[in-house]
Order: structure tokens, then C-alpha cells, then sequence
């Protein structure tokens, strides 16, 4: 549940729009939201690699390195939809180039995927600059060995560039130039 909670919240701090969190929701609460029932805040000290998981995302959002301005963009092109696989990627821009173009990858499904191609906006070295499944972010996830990746002059999805990755299940994965 944790990585579907996690997943869940970098879709929401890298789609367009103003994004939206619960109260609690970085720190896991645990029942619905009611403005009765006060936040339990020693879960910051329980849960808190969730709640640097969205520390880091918010500091993407805002662009506060300076390399994903793309997501403060209104942009957007979902160009890879993989319905059997569960993975969807989606790039972000707002004047496009360096700095600015981010491309998000999504894995909704249970399976990891050693080996995964995905087109990209430009070539070269495409970093990456956020992955759910760091172990960084709670124990129990797998920290499975994402990296950096250089884009390659192989059209895929009717994009002239692509990149193979790698990645989890119940992973995002945030990239920019």
C-alpha cells in the first residue's frame, strides 16, 4: 500500500494543475479525512522517509534545482500508454529544452521491467532526478538499480528519440536534461 501511496503522489506533483494533498497524506494517515480527528504527528518521526518521498517531489514541482522546470508548465503529451503492461509516460514542458523538458514513467502494474524503452523529446543524458522506489524512502522498498540513461536516435513513441530503462513495480520515475 505504501508504493501505491507513493506512486499515487508523485502523479499528482507532476501533473498539470495546481496539485492537491489530504491532511496527513505525507505522513500516511491511516482513516478518511475528517477536520475532527487531528493529524498524529509522531508519524513524522515514523514515516519519515514518506515524507521526504514528498519533500523531494514538492522541490521538483517548484523547480527548486533548477532542472525540471517543465512541471511548473501547463504541457503536457502522454505519448506512451502500454495498457497491458501497466506503464504510462508522459512529457512536461513549459518552453521546452534543458532545464525544462521532464519526462515521468509510471508503472501501475506488479512486474518489474529490467529492460523498458520510452521515447523522449531530445537527445543526450537524460538524469534521473526522482525514483519512488528508493530505499531512501522506507526500508521495505526494493531500490531497485534505476539510473541515469542517454537517449538514443531510435524513434519510439513517434517521438525521434528513445531511452531503456529500467523499473519497479508500483514505481514513477522523474527524468530531465
Amino acid at each position: 500500500s505504501k508504493k501505491r501511496s507513493t506512486l499515487g503522489a508523485a502523479l499528482v506533483m507532476t501533473a498539470p494543475g495546481i496539485p492537491m494533498l489530504f491532511q496527513g497524506q505525507e505522513v500516511l494517515e491511516d482513516e478518511y479525512f475528517r477536520d475532527t480527528d487531528p493529524v498524529d504527528w509522531s508519524k513524522l518521526v515514523t514515516f519519515s522517509g514518506i515524507r521526504d518521498l514528498y519533500r523531494d517531489l514538492i522541490g521538483l514541482r517548484r523547480n527548486l534545482g533548477g532542472v525540471t522546470a517543465g512541471l511548473k508548465g501547463q504541457h503536457i503529451n502522454v505519448h506512451h500508454v502500454n495498457t497491458g503492461a501497466k506503464v504510462v509516460g508522459f512529457h512536461r514542458w513549459d518552453q521546452g529544452g534543458p532545464g525544462d523538458d521532464v519526462v515521468v514513467l509510471a508503472n501501475f502494474s506488479h512486474t518489474t521491467f529490467p529492460s523498458y524503452r520510452i521515447g523522449v523529446p531530445r537527445p543526450g543524458l537524460w538524469r534521473l532526478r526522482f525514483n519512488s522506489d528508493s530505499g531512501v524512502y522506507d526500508p521495505a522498498f526494493s531500490n531497485h538499480p534505476s539510473v541515469d540513461v542517454t537517449a538514443t536516435a531510435v524513434p519510439y513513441d513517434g517521438m525521434q528519440y528513445s531511452v531503456d530503462l529500467s523499473i519497479a513495480p508500483y514505481t514513477a520515475l522523474v527524468l530531465s536534461q
